[in-house]
């Protein structure tokens, strides 16, 4: 079973808990929803299914392949994401098998159940909110695993009373909860972060920048 990959790069985490750490980077194609806000348009499929390589970005790898391009970098840290890296998970678990001295975060919207627990140390659960088009859905990565945070982009003050909505009805510890400021360039994300720390102090969420937006790297 081949893994359709759109970049495997080497960086620093640039948003979450484990922002500033230098993590490689798996990036796979394939997305089941459609943000208007979204930055990595060129991993989305031209369908909802994981089976196009339609898009140009996009490669169709072996387990080998790809276990190569990871360990050729220096680092034992992988970040998982996508698109939505959850649609593949069937052909991950090899791959997975065969990182297990890995440090294994993932990134997903939350929509799908995950098979591949126990192979990660951190799951980044971004739910997705009504600014980011997209009609809501139930959640099913549940805060009582111990191993996921979750993160919401926030674009306008209006998310706010979503956000602690969803909070509430999905029994989300304050604690496990990450602002990140939505925008796709330095000024946007400054203005944002602005107001969004003071309502982090209020509330006792966590606050995260997107460094890779502020410093503008990968």
């Amino acid at each position: 079973m081949k893994l359709i990959v759109s970049e495997v790069f080497y960086s620093i985490q640039g948003e979450g808990p484990n922002i500033g750490k230098p993590a490689v980077f798996l990036r796979l194609s394939g997305c089941n929803l459609r943000c208007g806000w979204c930055d990595t348009k060129h991993a989305i499929t031209i369908t909802n299914t994981i089976t196009s390589t339609s898009n140009c970005n996009s490669i169709s790898y072996g387990c080998a392949q790809v276990l190569k391009n990871i360990k050729k970098y220096p680092c034992r840290h992988l970040v998982i994401t996508g698109g939505e890296p959850t649609l593949q998970q069937d052909a991950l678990i090899p791959l997975l098998e065969k990182l297990k001295d890995y440090y294994i975060e993932i990134e997903t919207n939350g929509t799908i159940r995950l098979k591949i627990n126990k192979y990660l140390e951190q799951i980044n659960c971004s739910p997705k909110l009504a600014s980011s088009g997209n009609t809501p859905y139930p959640l099913k990565i549940k805060p009582t695993n111990n191993k996921v945070v979750y993160k919401f982009v926030v674009a306008d003050k209006k998310d706010l009373k979503e956000i602690k909505a969803y909070i509430k009805s999905n029994k989300i510890p304050d604690e496990k909860v990450w602002l990140m400021p939505e925008g796709v360039n330095k000024k946007i994300v400054q203005e944002i972060s602005e107001w969004i720390i003071e309502i982090c102090k209020k509330e006792g969420y966590n606050f995260s920048p997107r460094l890779h937006i502020l410093l503008n790297f990968q």
